[in-house]
């Protein structure tokens, strides 16, 4: 009987979706910011970064025994490791939660953490069109959705950024408050990058 080829399509597909999870946790972390409940954020988000990690090691060890692969093995590693980077940035603004004692949460993350959302959220219907990458007409309009988030991402950071300057005298709050946009930052651009290797498949495959 011929072995089975690994679907890493679908394993993709399911350490995305553990992603989505970490980005809808931190969204309602945020709306629902209580600073007395930072241990429990923290709990709960690890599990699921956990969770997440789990995935990626039987991705990683599937293709330590497998040859052919339905994309180049080099393109399947690098989204892997970006799509883990992404839950990693996502646990590590509630980490930021801790280690800056926040009270209250600054201002423009409340829109920063709908957009890093939304840029997850599309970066997961890209990956369940990715199986599709020699017809890509549909995949690259979903790449070109995470692209157009990710840019309303950078406006509204700039704008977070230079009104934070312009009205923050305390030093503690104007550090924080920096650390946690560049984090929520940092999530939106790692969904870009992950669409740089998707387009990159694309290229490669048509």
């Amino acid at each position: 009987m011929a072995k089975k080829n690994n679907d890493y399509f679908k394993l993709m597909e399911q350490q995305v979706s553990y992603c989505m999870e970490a980005s809808n946790y931190l969204e309602s972390v945020i709306y629902s910011y209580d600073a007395s409940k930072i241990a429990t954020y923290r709990k709960e988000m690890h599990e699921l970064e956990h969770a997440a990690d789990k995935i990626q090691h039987d991705i990683f060890a599937k293709l330590s025994t497998e040859f052919i692969t339905p994309i180049d093995q080099e393109d399947i590693l690098s989204l892997v490791q970006i799509i883990d980077d992404i839950t990693d940035a996502l646990d590590e603004v509630v980490m930021e939660f801790y280690m800056y004692h926040i009270n209250e949460i600054p201002e423009n993350a409340f829109e920063l953490s709908k957009i890093v959302n939304g840029c997850v959220s599309a970066l997961l219907d890209a990956i369940k069109e990715l199986h599709n990458f020699k017809k890509p007409e549909k995949l690259r309009s979903l790449l070109i959705k995470v692209n157009d988030i990710e840019t309303e991402g950078d406006r509204i950071f700039f704008d977070a950024i230079h009104k934070l300057f312009s009205s923050e005298s305390d030093a503690k709050k104007l550090i924080s408050e920096k650390e946690i946009y560049e984090s929520l930052e940092m999530c939106c651009d790692l969904c870009e990058h992950a669409t740089d290797v998707i387009e990159q498949v694309i290229i490669k495959n048509t």
